[in-house]
């Protein structure tokens, strides 16, 4: 999640510091990450991380994988307001090596109104946002994982509005998250992310910015081999003030049809996954909130 000060544009184009704080503080808080099926289980996944969505999740769960993995989740509408755009993995896990690795691409292109210049001009701010992910996890015994992921963030931020030369800006840097996966027994297993362990600093139009550290815990519970139900804190050492911080899920698994249902911090989610294929297809509704935003994904198994 990304902090922001105080924006100041050229050429008499300036925005409100409080009003740009909190519209840029709330657009991430809002944003429902990635992955159809995760989502759709109330965006509860860390506990879970037993496919390529793990990549995002928890890189530590890629020690699951049975086969390499790839995968594509697209966010049908609000992609201006919303949701991560695009996400894209692949990755596989050798048990020769005890090693599993993977690749991954994230985009995110937001773009809305953030406030008024002194003429009463209505000022849009362009905020694109890419991911480059390396994700590396290996077991340390037979129930306990440790993975992480070196992300390259390229950071674009541009203010434009009728009249005015528009001002931008863009900065690259480095983001490290460090996870944990632990298999209790067979129904229960745990995982925590700590996102942005490295708290990456950038500076974007003359301002300092940075992403808080975001320490995920994250349960699963498989009642049957159809049936299971997860849980996750966002944000559990409350860097960021929210009202609501519990993601809870479920999905129940009949023939080659899987329901999946969660709260993601009190908005409701829905999805379904169609199996039996050679390959699964994903879909996610995100209500309340969320905007009642649409997600497919796809996972195809190599």
């Amino acid at each position: 999640m990304l902090q922001i000060g105080v924006v100041s544009l050229e050429n008499k184009l300036i925005i409100a510091i409080l009003l740009v704080s909190l519209v840029v503080v709330h657009s991430n808080v809002a944003s429902a990450c990635v992955g159809a099926r995760p989502l759709a289980m109330g965006a509860s996944f860390i506990g879970l991380a037993d496919d390529i969505n793990a990549v995002y999740w928890n890189p530590a769960g890629l020690v699951q994988l049975e086969n390499t993995e790839i995968t594509w989740t697209r966010t049908l509408n609000n992609r201006d307001i919303i949701n991560y755009d695009d996400f894209l993995a692949v990755g596989t896990y050798d048990p020769k090596s005890g090693l599993a690795y993977a690749v991954g691409y994230i985009n995110i292109a937001d773009y809305y109104p953030v406030g008024y210049t002194d003429d009463f001009s209505l000022v849009y701010q362009d905020n694109k946002i890419r991911w480059f992910i390396c994700s590396l996890a290996t077991k340390l015994n037979e129930q306990l994982s440790i993975g992480g992921n070196i992300r390259l963030m390229d950071f674009g931020l541009r203010y434009e509005t009728e009249g005015y030369w528009p001002v931008a800006d863009s900065a690259t840097f480095m983001g490290v998250d460090l996870s944990f996966f632990y298999q209790a027994n067979e129904q229960l297993s745990l995982g925590l992310l700590i996102q942005d362990f490295n708290r990456p600093k950038f500076k974007v139009l003359g301002q300092d910015l940075y992403y808080i550290r975001n320490v995920r815990p994250g349960i699963a519970y498989r009642f049957t081999n159809s049936f299971l139900i997860t849980a996750s804190i966002y944000d559990l050492l409350e860097e960021v003030e929210m009202d609501n911080r519990f993601r809870v899920g479920m999905e129940v698994e009949v023939e080659n049809i899987r329901i999946r249902a969660g709260l993601d911090r009190g908005n409701m989610t829905l999805g379904l996954g169609i199996t039996g294929l050679y390959f699964v297809i994903d879909y996610a509704l995100l209500g309340d909130d969320l905007g009642d935003t649409h997600m497919l994904g796809v996972i195809i198994p190599l």
